[in-house]
């Protein structure tokens, strides 16, 4: 069955790294919704959070190219039930007076902030679960969606273990 996985990548952060995994990537065709990197708070060492679809085979797949990079130290799926995973948005919604205050009411229900008033458009800034973020795109899409710039996902596993572990 095919579906979305979180996987977070340890790897060293050497010139070069993100290419040689973004090659990979390409060469082997997986389906990669976001991929995002970070420090990880480990010197010398980032943290890449790639959300894929795929079946358990493909992800599998992955997981064993991606140990193949020398300098990706550990890569594992971070499990939907037992995860933490939020994106971030900057939408920018057409608006008028006639619409503004339905547009921020609906905005609220997600917690959206307004950052920019113009004056024929509104700019907000949301964060939450992909899920959630796609769900805030549909609701203002009759509004008419200027321009939006999403960050891709990043991802922590609940409680106390570390991908550093």
């Amino acid at each position: 069955m095919e579906n979305k996985q979180i996987i977070s990548l340890l790897a060293h952060n050497h010139p070069g790294v993100l290419l040689r995994i973004t090659s990979l990537i390409s060469r082997r065709g997986f389906n990669i919704d976001s991929l995002t990197a970070s420090p990880s708070g480990i010197e010398g060492f980032s943290r890449l959070t790639v959300r894929m679809s795929g079946d358990d085979d493909q992800v599998e797949q992955f997981i064993n190219q991606m140990l193949k990079i020398v300098d990706v130290k550990k890569a594992e799926v971070l499990p939907e039930e037992s995860s933490v995973a939020m994106e971030l948005i900057l939408i920018k919604v057409n608006s008028d007076a006639g619409n503004r205050n339905d547009i921020i009411a609906l905005t609220s229900t997600y917690h959206a902030s307004l950052v920019n008033l113009g004056e024929s458009s509104l700019t907000f800034r949301a964060s939450g679960t992909p899920g959630q973020i796609d769900k805030l795109i549909a609701e203002l899409a009759p509004f008419g969606i200027l321009e939006m710039a999403r960050t891709g996902i990043a991802a922590l596993e609940n409680g106390d273990t570390c991908l550093a572990d």
